[in-house]
């Protein structure tokens, strides 16, 4: 019995020594591993880009706004761009988790940082396993329409006849659906991408897309037939957002030296220019 008892003493003392041990180094083993996500970027000579695909005049068909942004902040690492294209997912988390801090499980991803997160201090606080930062453009909804066909837009009242594009599972599409206890619902269309709406819009097929600005503003940017207005409508009206970056949580040695960067673009005017050349506006966040 007092061998049994000694051998179990022997062993659970053996179990809290290598415990201590291991609690002695895992917090330099974090410090490194802290330290090691923005190393490892310049040892590779690689920055790794999470980014939206068909997501016109932000990410698509490897230009755009938010390409344009990344290798504008690889330079300033002082490192080369890869772009890693992923479709957006039933929502934002699945895309933070398949492309931020865990990896899609058929082994894609993650990248080291993802361009056009929203930047929101509610969503923010029930996310812990991604940093949020660096916002660079403010985003609202608004009304792309006819000119010829919709001379002016006062209240949604014309589309009880005339027809409306929205993008299907968004905001303006919820919205649009009960506003007014549905009255507008016969005459709505609802389209995959904002971009098959822009181009419904395009073809005459419908009078107008409520959709994000900067969507609408790329999309019909140079062409007098169309005119882009907020929506006649509180709600949609009031509703504005930021969009910025985000890292795995941890990774603030890369966090901050992004956000240097994003800074440094900002103030001298570079992401403006790049919002231009694209045919958006640039809302400071």
């Amino acid at each position: 019995m007092m061998s049994s008892l000694f051998l179990k003493f022997r062993t659970t003392l053996l179990t809290l020594t290598a415990l201590a041990i291991s609690a002695s180094i895992n917090p330099a083993a974090q410090a490194q591993e802290e330290k090691s996500a923005l190393a490892s970027i310049q040892q590779r000579g690689l920055l790794k880009v999470a980014l939206y695909k068909n997501f016109p005049p932000f990410s698509d068909q490897d230009k755009g706004v938010d390409v344009d942004i990344a290798a504008a902040l690889a330079t300033k690492l002082g490192v080369k761009m890869t772009v890693l294209w992923f479709e957006a997912g039933e929502n934002m988390d699945d895309d933070l988790r398949n492309m931020v801090w865990k990896g899609h499980y058929l082994g894609y991803g993650p990248a080291d940082v993802m361009l056009h997160v929203p930047i929101d201090r509610n969503y923010m606080a029930k996310v812990d396993k991604v940093k949020f930062f660096a916002p660079y453009q403010r985003e609202r909804y608004a009304v792309a329409r006819n000119l010829e066909m919709l001379p002016s837009l006062e209240s949604f009242d014309p589309f009880e006849k005339l027809s409306m594009a929205v993008e299907g599972n968004s905001l303006a599409a919820n919205l649009m659906l009960s506003m007014d206890s549905g009255r507008y619902t016969k005459t709505m269309r609802i389209f995959k991408t904002t971009a098959e709406s822009i181009a419904a819009l395009k073809a005459g097929t419908v009078a107008a897309v409520v959709a994000q600005s900067g969507e609408l503003e790329g999309g019909i940017h140079g062409d007098a037939r169309f005119g882009i207005d907020l929506p006649p409508n509180p709600i949609l009206q009031t509703r504005q957002w930021a969009v910025g970056l985000a890292v795995k949580a941890g990774h603030d040695d890369l966090a901050n030296a992004l956000q240097t960067a994003m800074n440094d673009l900002m103030a001298d005017g570079t992401i403006k220019e790049i919002m231009k050349k694209h045919g958006v506006t640039h809302r400071q966040p």
